[in-house]
Parts: structure tokens; sequence; C-alpha cells
């Protein structure tokens, strides 16, 4: 069972990152992207997960939704010492598999992480990487009860999402 605990690690000026996130969302991961003016989200509600990608303050480029019940999240493992979560979208046979988590023994605010890689088959195309400086990692219950709440369980052994037995 996963502790009660949510945690938003923001690094810099990550707070206009966190408002990419509509008023009834909640942040994944929000970050600006080194060396561009374009930013990444993945918000969700309680049915839907969204990806936006684009212009800081403009409408995105891309922007792909799955239901929380099936999107592919992997949760942190609760191992190791970095803290990392991530999400995949895919669209027309790409796979956008968004990443964020930070060094959890560092107590430097430069030790957060975080992107975007978009693969088609087994190569990969791009690797987008957030700034440090503007990177807001929420992980905890979050999402994880997002999914939950929509009839899945997360089977630790084969690190897969199944749908709840009813008792």
């Amino acid at each position: 069972m996963r502790s009660a605990l949510v945690l938003s690690v923001l690094i810099g000026g990550a707070a206009s990152a966190r408002a990419a996130c509509m008023p009834e969302e909640q942040t994944f991961m929000a970050c600006h992207i080194e060396g561009s003016g374009k930013s990444l989200r993945v918000c969700f509600d309680d049915d839907t997960v969204q990806y936006r990608f684009g212009p800081l303050g403009q409408s995105p480029e891309l922007a792909l939704s799955s239901s929380v019940a099936k999107v592919d999240y992997t949760p942190w493992p609760g191992i190791g010492r970095a803290i990392w979560e991530n999400v995949r979208f895919t669209n027309a046979g790409y796979i956008y598999e968004v990443y964020a988590g930070f060094d959890r023994m560092s107590e430097d605010a430069s030790a957060g992480f975080g992107g975007v890689r978009i693969s088609f088959g087994e190569k990969d195309v791009a690797v987008l990487t957030c700034a440090t400086d503007a990177l807001d990692f929420t992980w905890g219950e979050g999402l994880f009860a997002a999914k939950e709440a929509a009839g899945m369980m997360f089977d630790h052994e084969a690190r897969t999402w199944v749908a709840q037995q009813d008792e």
C-alpha cells in the first residue's frame, strides 16, 4: 500500500510551469524544455490524462489524451536513490514517454530531472529534456489514486496495472 504522501517537487522557477494545467486538473509533470520556448505538461483529472506540448503561453502543438484507467503509467517502485515515475501516450505508432524524478539523497535543487522520449517502434526519434530550473513533478498518491479510483490495481510483481476484482 502506498503512503498518503503527495510531494510536489518545485525546482527553481517552476511556479510558471505549474500554471500550465487547468484549474480542475492535477499536475503529474510540467516543465519548460531546455533550450527552447516550449513547454511540456501532463495533467489529469478523475477521468482523463492529458499530454500537452508546445510554445509557452499558447495553445499546444500536440495534445494527446487517455482515460485514467487505460493510460500507461509506471509508479515509483519504492527503491533506489531516485524517485521517478513515467506516463506513456501513443499516437499514430509513436510513443511519447514522459518521465520525471529527483535524486532523493541530494539537497541540490538541480537534482530533479524530466523530459519526454519519443520513439517509433524500437527507435528513439527524439529526447527532449526539461530545464531543471523550471520543473514541476508531483508524485505520490495523485495519478496512482486516480487509477485505483478508476478500478485499476498495480501488480508490483508483474509491474503492470490490472482491473480490480470484486470480492
